[in-house]
């Protein structure tokens, strides 16, 4: 069983040149490095060709994925194969002249994680290389909205109590007229890798990710469950020596499966156990959407804004 989903996520880079304080980097402990377009192409092939079901790629992961030279001849390679292509950034990288060149590729919509309206704050929650990012990286986003033309603009908040819940509001009166989405978050735990969101008592059987979630693809090619799973400890097989047949009918994958029917984990050893996304209730997690109703956002995938919790066993 492939989960019904029509997107892939690509993790292209696990390098990142920032430290933001809501990531868990100084717990990663797989291998910092680039996926080189060679394997990229590979994977690629090996999916479309087993199944139809995908039409969507996104460059994502748990790097930057604009640190990836090769990320334009990637973006090419898939939208050659009529692939809607997706990208999540920091936009530390993303310079006036590389975003005309992802518009003239057709790239779909960017997404920026911009947490702070001030020098002072976006320093403090990004931490950033250089002090000056700030303001760098907000004139080269200002000047890409005005000339955008295939590229949808999008922005993401999270907020951190007592760090930048004070410019919330500004940012979003700044932003909002400038883009095409700006989405207001509390942000969650990467399962265990920051305490950010209460785990409920009280949990839903699944997050829906079995049945609903896109296909994760690693930097090395393997494949595990959740996108918050950063560190690749819900493995369930590896595209350079499988085929998706394989890794979906793998006793991994059955395990998961058996645990989010029931809603029993314990003993499983699964980090889903305790995970923030399996909460009961949500109506905190997102405090602000430009476009859509926040209790229907929180039950769809970043993304695609597909569904995924809605059908939750």
């Amino acid at each position: 069983m492939i989960p019904d989903n029509n997107e892939i996520r690509f993790e292209v880079s696990t390098r990142c040149n920032y430290s933001c304080i809501i990531c868990p980097r100084d717990s990663f402990c797989r291998p910092l490095e680039i996926m080189g377009t060679g394997m990229f192409k590979s994977i690629f092939d090996k999916i479309t060709s087993g199944t139809n079901q995908y039409n969507t790629i996104t460059f994502s992961g748990f790097g930057e994925p604009l640190l990836d030279s090769g990320l334009e001849e990637k973006i090419k390679y898939a939208r050659d194969k009529n692939f809607e292509v997706l990208i999540l950034t920091n936009a530390s990288l993303l310079t006036v002249d590389r975003f005309r060149r992802f518009d003239d590729l057709g790239v779909k919509s960017i997404r920026v994680s911009f947490y702070g309206n001030s020098p002072k704050v976006y320093t403090q929650v990004h931490r950033p290389p250089n002090p000056d990012m700030f303001s760098r990286v907000r004139d080269n986003l200002v000047e890409i909205s005005k000339i955008r033309k295939n590229t949808k603009l999008l922005f993401t908040y999270n907020i951190i109590s007592q760090v930048n819940d004070h410019e919330v509001q500004e940012w979003i009166k700044f932003w909002e007229p400038k883009a095409d989405l700006v989405e207001v978050w509390k942000p969650h735990n990467w399962v265990d890798g920051k305490n950010y969101r209460e785990v409920q008592a009280e949990k839903m059987n699944t997050c829906g990710r079995p049945w609903k979630g896109p296909l994760q693809v690693q930097i090395d090619g393997t494949v595990n469950m959740c996108c918050f799973d950063y560190n690749g400890q819900l493995l369930l097989g590896d595209l350079n020596k499988q085929g998706l047949d394989g890794i979906f009918s793998s006793d991994a994958f059955k395990k998961i499966v058996r645990c989010h029917e029931s809603g029993d984990f314990a003993g499983s050893g699964l980090i889903c156990e305790n995970c923030d996304q399996r909460n009961k209730t949500k109506t905190d997690v997102m405090v602000y959407n430009s476009k859509f109703d926040v209790s229907k956002r929180v039950g769809k995938v970043s993304t695609t804004y597909s569904d995924l919790s809605e059908d939750a066993k």
